[in-house]
């Protein structure tokens, strides 16, 4: 059973630019990709049990990375900041969701919504508007 989480993101100050520089995905359940579908970001997975990432950069220096995906058939998602101190990607953070990995309590929790603030102040969201079935619909809100 194959599932897609669309995503609108909004930036709502505009004291920086996010841009995002990279979007990857998990390969349990078949893997999955990214596509671009009316200016919204969509991951098709290929089953319950994988996700994706996309990290933004912006023109300040500020980073961050959405994790989203499908866990046991229910949606999860995570906000990991303050990328570059430790020179964290996609690639390095996607994979510690799962294998007993430092971030797979975060999948585990399998949250339909998350907040977190980084350093520097700026508040970070997630929100699924669609949270059940296979057709997900979420929201990325960059204070």
């Amino acid at each position: 059973m194959s599932y897609k989480i669309c995503v609108r993101v909004y930036q709502t100050n505009p004291n920086a630019f996010f841009r995002i520089v990279e979007q990857t995905v998990w390969n349990y359940a078949n893997g999955g990709t990214w596509s671009d579908e009316n200016g919204e970001k969509v991951l098709t997975m290929g089953g319950s049990g994988t996700s994706g990432t996309i990290r933004f950069v912006a023109d300040n220096g500020e980073d961050f990375i959405v994790a989203l995906g499908v866990h046991n058939n229910k949606r999860w998602c995570d906000i990991v900041t303050s990328l570059a101190a430790n020179n964290n990607t996609g690639v390095i953070i996607n994979p510690q969701y799962y294998n007993d990995g430092p971030r797979a309590y975060a999948r585990e929790k399998q949250l339909a919504t998350y907040n977190v603030g980084n350093a520097q102040g700026r508040n970070f969201a997630v929100n699924f508007t669609v949270s059940d079935g296979q057709e997900l619909k979420a929201n990325i809100i960059i204070g």
